[in-house]
């Protein structure tokens, strides 16, 4: 996708759309840009208008506008005074800060894991991997990538830590961004995100803290060593320091 590309064609995903009338419309119109950006439907440098968004929705503008706000604020989006909302490059540093972060938080929550978990838990992240491999066969990128987000949410409340997905969740923007470029790229085949994701949950399931731990950290790491690989591959203009 170019920069400059036209709003309508972010719209183009697997799930249609439809905004609903219990969360906040602002709340709601954040969640599907900030998708369309992690997704690279819109692409660092492509513009987006208050008036073609809210003209999609046949909403008011001003729930947009929040919308924008807030992904500025969370570093998706560049609001220039008087011109344009651009999406912004993909900082370096941010992707690098939060592989250590990530890394950091989740091998030692798993630990917890290890030692607390149970029948109902193992079951669900049975499940879920299951779906991963079941994915990879047909190479459903954007369902993959909702299920790798379920598979460590669920390792790390499974101890009572529901909040360290939600600081999780804040540090990788940038890194998702990218994981979806090296997905959709083929530089890290979904097939190898499952079975490190399998090797994960075999170590749970011996209830062994040290090799969750070992596990979870060897997968981090190789994660962290695609994401370095795609900013070297990829249009260097995408990206900033």
């Amino acid at each position: 996708m170019q920069a400059g590309t036209n709003v309508n064609d972010i719209f183009l995903t697997d799930e249609k759309f439809i905004l609903n009338s219990v969360d906040p419309i602002s709340r709601q119109i954040y969640a599907f840009l900030k998708r369309a950006i992690i997704e690279c439907r819109l692409m660092p440098g492509d513009h987006l208008s208050e008036n073609e968004v809210s003209a999609k929705f046949n909403i008011s503008r001003q729930p947009v506008r929040e919308a924008l706000i807030k992904l500025s604020e969370n570093g998706f989006v560049l609001i220039e005074p008087k011109k344009t909302t651009r999406v912004k490059r993909i900082s370096r540093s941010q992707v690098l800060q939060g592989a250590v972060i990530r890394e950091a938080i989740e091998s030692k929550i798993i630990r917890k894991t290890a030692e607390c978990i149970n029948d109902k838990v193992i079951a669900l992240l049975e499940e879920n991997v299951h779906k991963q491999e079941n994915v990879a066969d047909d190479y459903n990128v954007h369902l993959h990538f909702s299920l790798d987000d379920e598979f460590h949410r669920i390792i790390l409340s499974a101890p009572g830590y529901d909040k360290a997905w939600d600081i999780v969740e804040t540090v990788k923007g940038s890194m998702d961004r990218l994981r979806f470029l090296s997905i959709e790229f083929e530089l890290t085949p979904i097939s190898k995100t499952c079975r490190a994701h399998r090797k994960v949950l075999e170590a749970l399931k011996k209830q062994d803290p040290d090799l969750a731990e070992k596990a979870m950290i060897q997968h981090l790491q190789e994660t962290a060593e695609s994401l370095s690989m795609v900013m070297d591959k990829c249009n260097p203009q995408w990206f900033s320091e």
